[in-house]
């Protein structure tokens, strides 16, 4: 009976412990929280990434990041007519 009761009680406290914390929920995609000081403090990397993920997919109107106007390839930007030097 002592035993069971021991044991009883080991299980108790080992039931109890958890190794995890629990992981904060996501904060609220808006402009005070998608500045750059306000998503360093999310300690969860995987939160975090996919927290300014959606920060910079939000729409300009909402405050996200324009598209680019002009978009352009990075082999017209690295023209070689264009670089100093270039023979003719």
């Amino acid at each position: 009976m002592k035993k069971t009761m021991m044991l009883a009680g080991l299980v108790v406290v080992v039931a109890g412990c958890d190794n995890k914390p629990a992981i904060p929920p996501m904060p609220e995609v808006n402009d005070i929280n998608c500045q750059i000081e306000a998503i360093k403090k999310i300690e969860d990397r995987a939160t975090r990434e996919k927290f300014a993920g959606l920060c910079s997919r939000r729409s300009p109107a909402s405050g996200g990041i324009a598209p680019t106007e002009k978009p352009m390839n990075w082999l017209e930007l690295a023209d070689p007519k264009d670089q100093k030097g270039a023979k003719s």
